[in-house]
């Protein structure tokens, strides 16, 4: 029986994405170093260190002149600096019913301040369970986040499903044994094809979720015959 719904935070809760590659291309400039842009979103949900060590890595410039955890703190405080908070149209109205049905969780790759701040103020006692990069070794897409989230929530695998929007996140879920859902904020839907479904917008994904049967989740997914998995 689905019991739990587990988020991703940026691009499916909040539309956050472009306010985190404005704050690392800040901090890149400051560096002198070139930073590749669609990186960022081929990469959310890994652990924001994991990132910036891939940025360098990429321009090979990760040779030991940087502290990897000074540009992470850097990042943090130029990001809570410039990012506009905004809710995706309709997604707290929905999380605001469905918590009286279902046990609600975020797992996010982003560090613990930007997290808590985010939900604090946009999702105040929506989620029972919150699982940032900060609290786990390995992030996405090891399936280690979601495990963890499954275990403080005291459900089983086959009684969550979760919903994405980036690769690696997918790949995190389903390594996890996780039923996911998939929506393509700011990728080509073709990116998520690991997902169990994906879902064009949020618009569709919120039909979805309110309209969900309280069945295992992969039944859940198979009665959505409105909508095709890529």
């Amino acid at each position: 029986m689905l019991k739990t719904l587990i988020f991703d935070m940026d691009g499916v809760l909040v539309d956050s994405m472009p306010y985190h590659v404005q704050a690392m291309k800040r901090i890149f400039d400051q560096l002198g170093v070139h930073m590749d842009h669609k990186l960022i979103y081929e990469r959310e949900g890994e652990k924001t260190v994991d990132i910036v060590r891939l940025l360098l890595e990429k321009e090979s410039a990760n040779d030991g002149r940087f502290d990897l955890e000074e540009i992470v703190k850097r990042y943090i405080e130029e990001f809570q600096l410039l990012v506009e908070l905004r809710i995706f149209d309709g997604m707290f109205e929905c999380l605001n019913i469905l918590r009286h049905r279902y046990k609600l969780a975020v797992v996010s790759g982003a560090d613990r301040p930007i997290v808590h701040n985010i939900l604090e103020n946009l999702y105040p006692g929506i989620f029972s369970v919150v699982v940032t990069g900060d609290d786990i070794v390995h992030g996405k897409p090891a399936p280690d986040p979601y495990l963890k989230a499954v275990e403080m929530l005291g459900m089983q695998k086959d009684e969550c499903i979760v919903i994405e929007n980036a690769p690696v996140g997918v790949q995190a879920a389903k390594a996890a044994g996780l039923c996911c859902i998939a929506v393509p904020t700011y990728l080509n839907p073709q990116e998520l094809q690991q997902a169990d479904l994906v879902v064009m917008d949020h618009n569709l994904l919120i039909d979805l979720l309110l309209n969900l049967h309280e069945d295992k989740p992969e039944t859940c997914i198979r009665e959505c015959t409105h909508l095709e998995k890529l």
